[in-house]
């Protein structure tokens, strides 16, 4: 082997490794210019926030909590931007004066503001580090909407922050609250078959149920469909008793009976 050539070679060698050693200086980077965060609540983003349907299924609006007697409306204050920095302490008010001026201005028609006594909301929550939202109720008092039934309730609940900005759009949630839809509304039809006139379909247009019960006047145990079609064995007049429970329990159900003759 060449020996210059080997010297050569090992030079190169050694200096190529040092301008890489070089070349890896530490250098610490700027913590990045995040952009401000800010807290809003996502209810408030289509105007009024109306509970007027029940729901037997998915997402639910509200429940009820039976042993404090509480229609709980599950809200919450959420907060944007890249990052998640912190803890943010956001304040919870019950906002009446934006419904008042609402309902002065005929915007909500049949609409009284909830009283101030018959609700609970938190006085703040906070949004935890590296969380982007804090859930909280509002609690309404359940005998109060029990004995209005006929009068829509409403309320704001507003939300602000010492530590964060508030999207000034969505720092209201305008709650509007049935309560006629606290209690079921049993009804029903009756079809007899075309080439079986004891074979009878029932039609079931009751109104609030979350279940059912149906009791056919003629000593059969009850069953719990919600539109049975029954056949019944001999003639005669039966009196049908629909019973429907809501969502507030069995104590509320209510009653619906209706004859029925059979040839």
């Amino acid at each position: 082997m060449n020996y210059h050539y080997t010297i050569t070679r090992f030079l190169s060698i050694c200096f190529g490794f040092s301008l890489l050693l070089s070349s890896c200086k530490y250098e610490e980077l700027a913590k990045a210019d995040y952009p401000q965060q800010v807290v809003y609540m996502p209810t408030a983003r289509n105007g009024l926030y109306a509970i007027n349907t029940i729901s037997t299924s998915g997402t639910y609006r509200f429940t009820i909590d039976q042993v404090t007697k509480k229609v709980i409306i599950p809200l919450g204050v959420y907060r944007g931007g890249v990052s998640a920095d912190g803890d943010v302490a956001v304040n919870i008010v019950a906002n009446a004066d934006t419904i008042s001026k609402l309902i002065s201005s005929s915007a909500l028609v049949g609409t009284t503001v909830l009283p101030a006594d018959k609700l609970v909301l938190p006085a703040s929550v906070t949004v935890e580090a590296a969380k982007n939202s804090a859930p909280f109720n509002l609690s309404i008092d359940l005998a109060y909407l029990l004995a209005n039934p006929g009068q829509k309730l409403a309320i704001g609940v507003g939300i602000d922050s010492p530590k964060a900005k508030i999207n000034p759009l969505l720092k209201t949630t305008l709650i509007s609250f049935d309560p006629s839809i606290l209690r079921a509304t049993p009804n029903f039809s009756t079809k007899a078959d075309a080439t079986s006139p004891k074979k009878i379909a029932f039609t079931n247009t009751s109104l609030n149920a979350v279940s059912y019960s149906w009791d056919f006047g003629d000593g059969t145990a009850a069953v719990a469909d919600v539109a049975p079609v029954y056949t019944y064995a001999d003639a005669g007049t039966y009196a049908v008793t629909l019973t429907a429970t809501g969502i507030t329990g069995s104590g509320d159900a209510v009653k619906k009976t209706m004859s029925i003759t059979i040839p």
